[in-house]
C-alpha cells in the first residue's frame, strides 16, 4: 500500500503562497493504493481507550526529542461546518521532520522498522496514523526543521467517494531568511493543488499556517498536529475539556484537563476503589504513565506533574 502518484493538468489560478516560485505546470497527487475506508478500519486500533491514542501522539513528540509538549482542545472555525469546531491541538519544540520522515509517517506499507532508531517507540511509523483516525475523522500536520517545513493532510472527509486515499502534502524549504516551495519534491502545481485542497477542507490557509509557526518558538522547529471532527458518544464527544480553554484565553489556571465523558473505570486483578481518575483524566493518565519525562507536559493548559501510582 504504498504512494503512488498521479498526473495531470492543472488549469485553476490563484497560487495560494507567494513564496512558490515558477515550475512545471503538472500535478502530481499523493495517492495511496488503498480504499479510504482503511482510515476507519486504523482507527479501530484504540477503539476501546482512546487515551492509548493520544500516548501514540505523545510518544512521537518525546522521539523527536521535544522538552515541551502541550496538549489541548481549542475552537477553530470549519468551513466545511459553517462554525466553529473543537480541535484537538498537540503541539510540541522537536526537531521536526524532514520531507521524507513526513511521508514516512503519512504512508502505509513500509518495509520495516526504522534500524537507525532502535529507541524510538514510533520507529514503525504506524503509530500517528492509527492514534489521529481513532481521535478524529481529519487531521492536518505542521513540522518544521532548521531547514524546511511541511504540511499534511490525513483526512477522511476528503478522501469520501474516493476508490484511493489520497493524502496533500507540501514542503517547503529555507532559502536565506525565507521559506519557499521546495520544487526538487514538488512542482508548482502541485504545491498549489494541496494547497487549496487544505484550505477547502480544514480549518487552515497559508496565513493561519503562518500564525501557527510562531509557536515553534526560539528555536523554531518542532510539529504541530491538529485533529477535528472529533470521535462522538452518542450525541456528545467522546472527550469533554475546560471550557475555560480558548484560543482567547490559554491559561486555565492550573485547573484544565482533557476527560473522557464515559468515565468509565478499567477493570484490573484485585482492584476495589471504584474511582481510578487515570482512567479518565488525561492530567492524571500522562502523570502516572509517563514518568520521567524529558519534556514538560501541559494538558488544557494545566502542567502535568510525573510521579510514581500509589
Amino acid at each position: 500500500m504504498g504512494i503512488i502518484s498521479s498526473q495531470k493538468h492543472h488549469n485553476q489560478h490563484g497560487i495560494l503562497n507567494p513564496a512558490v516560485t515558477k515550475g512545471p505546470s503538472i500535478v502530481k497527487r499523493n495517492f495511496v493504493s488503498t480504499n479510504p475506508n482503511y482510515l476507519r478500519t486504523l482507527s479501530q486500533t484504540h477503539a476501546g481507550w482512546i487515551f492509548g491514542a493520544i500516548a501514540e501522539l505523545i510518544d512521537n513528540s518525546r522521539d523527536a526529542g521535544a522538552s515541551r509538549l502541550d496538549i489541548s482542545i481549542q475552537s477553530m472555525f470549519s468551513k466545511q461546518a459553517g462554525q466553529k469546531v473543537p480541535v484537538l491541538c498537540v503541539v510540541d519544540n522537536g526537531h521536526g521532520m524532514t520531507y521524507a520522515q513526513m511521508m514516512r509517517m503519512v504512508s502505509f506499507g513500509h518495509k520495516g522498522p526504522n534500524e537507525h532508531c532502535q529507541d524510538q517507540i514510533g520507529r514503525f511509523g504506524i503509530g500517528f496514523k492509527t492514534g489521529a483516525m481513532e481521535l478524529g475523522r481529519d487531521a492536518f500536520v505542521l513540522t518544521q526543521t532548521s531547514t524546511s517545513r511541511s504540511v499534511s493532510f490525513l483526512s477522511q472527509s476528503f478522501n469520501e467517494n474516493k476508490d484511493n486515499l489520497e493524502i496533500p502534502v507540501v514542503t517547503y524549504c529555507k532559502k536565506d531568511q525565507y521559506m519557499e516551495v521546495d520544487l526538487g519534491v514538488q512542482s508548482e502545481a502541485t504545491a498549489e493543488y494541496n494547497l487549496n485542497a487544505i484550505k477547502k477542507f480544514s480549518p487552515f490557509n497559508e496565513y493561519f499556517i503562518g500564525e501557527k509557526v510562531g509557536l515553534f518558538g526560539e528555536e523554531g522547529t518542532g510539529t504541530q498536529v491538529y485533529i477535528w471532527n472529533l470521535d462522538r458518544w452518542g450525541t456528545n464527544y467522546t472527550l469533554e475539556w475546560n471550557s475555560q480553554k480558548t484560543d482567547e484565553s490559554p491559561d486555565s489556571h492550573g485547573n484544565g484537563d482533557i476527560l473522557i465523558r464515559s468515565r468509565r473505570v478499567r477493570s484490573r486483578p484485585g482492584q476495589t476503589n471504584g474511582n481510578v481518575p487515570l482512567d479518565y483524566s488525561l492530567k492524571a493518565y500522562v502523570e502516572v504513565m509517563f514518568l520521567n519525562p524529558q519534556m514538560k507536559i501541559t494538558v488544557q493548559g494545566s502542567p502535568v506533574n510525573t510521579h510514581m501510582p500509589s
